[in-house]
């Protein structure tokens, strides 16, 4: 008994002098040229993404074994340059799910909902976003961090974040395409 106690104090003696490693970031694997800042620590995925214009960006990270131990935490925060509302964010996952998904916080007021399907979350907003919003706690002000499940060590990870624009900017960019196209087709019959 004394032989497997005194095992288990070097073993853990051992991994306290042990480098801990953190969720690697890996860049950004796709998507536009949005600035980010990396955050990561050991099972926490933390960034901030500064958006200019209203389009996806891919992040890439690797999953360490640490980053497992008490469950994988995510966090972040989403600014927005573009001068437009955003009416939602949606995030996806290439491998895993959210776990359990927590606090969001609006700079701008307003309500927020949060729909949620496994991989995919999307974050709406009513009325439109025009500021900066805080998924989980990432300023450590109390909020709850969202969850990251289903990975194992060495995983690789992506994380998906798109803004979504107001309805009338969507519309507005759709009918701006229909008019280049008509103008397109208008001139190749001449």
């Amino acid at each position: 008994m004394n032989k497997h106690l005194l095992a288990l104090v070097a073993a853990a003696a051992l991994a306290g002098l042990a480098p801990a490693q953190a969720a690697t970031y890996t860049g950004v694997v796709g998507g536009t040229s949005a600035t980010v800042a990396d955050y990561s620590a050991d099972g926490l995925i933390s960034f901030d993404i500064d958006f200019s214009s209203l389009t996806s960006t891919t992040l890439g990270y690797t999953i360490d074994a640490a980053d497992l131990l008490g469950g994988l935490s995510f966090n972040a925060v989403l600014r927005n340059f573009t001068g437009e509302g955003i009416s939602a964010y949606t995030f996806g996952l290439s491998s895993g799910t959210f776990g359990n998904l927590g606090t969001v916080t609006r700079q701008f007021g307003g309500s927020s909902d949060i729909a949620f399907n496994g991989a995919n979350a999307t974050v709406s907003f009513s009325p439109l976003e025009f500021l900066d919003v805080e998924i989980g706690d990432p300023l450590g002000q109390g909020g709850v961090n969202w969850t990251i499940a289903g990975l194992s060590a060495g995983d690789s990870l992506n994380i998906t974040v798109s803004a979504v624009p107001e309805p009338e900017s969507l519309a507005l960019l759709l009918s701006g395409l229909g008019v280049v196209g008509w103008v397109t087709r208008r001139r190749r019959k001449a």
